[in-house]
């Protein structure tokens, strides 16, 4: 099986849903109903799948990259150069990406095709 193919299993098992249901595209809230605690469920599943580590931190430091905290949202809300951070990071949902964004909504911008590229990271870096 694939990677992307394992991904969408692990998030439809994670949200009891048919792999059927689970395309790349779909944005894991918005189309899949998933809630925070949910997103842990998912990635439990794919450290046990791939045999890979994701934490929370790791996130959020590949968010916001070497931008320091101020430099990346100050006042609570995310800089021109931290939405570009992430438009980089995050080319699907780059629409969804505009002034204003807190950083507590960044799980929301999350599609399936995000954890196929987390996942594909995490195992080119095992491998070197």
């Amino acid at each position: 099986m694939s990677i992307e193919e394992r991904v969408r299993v692990a998030v439809a098992e994670g949200l009891a849903l048919s792999i059927d249901e689970v395309r790349l595209d779909h944005y894991i809230s918005d189309d899949l109903g998933a809630e925070s605690l949910d997103y842990l469920d998912i990635v439990f599943r794919l450290e046990e799948a791939f045999g890979i580590q994701i934490t929370r931190g790791e996130i959020e430091a590949a968010a916001r990259g070497d931008l320091s905290d101020d430099e990346f949202a100050p006042d609570g809300v995310i800089s021109e150069v931290g939405l570009d951070r992430l438009r980089q990071l995050m080319p699907e949902s780059a629409e969804r990406i505009q002034p204003g964004l807190k950083p507590g909504r960044v799980l929301e911008l999350f599609q399936v095709r995000t954890f196929v590229r987390i996942v594909s990271t995490k195992l080119d870096g095992a491998s070197r």
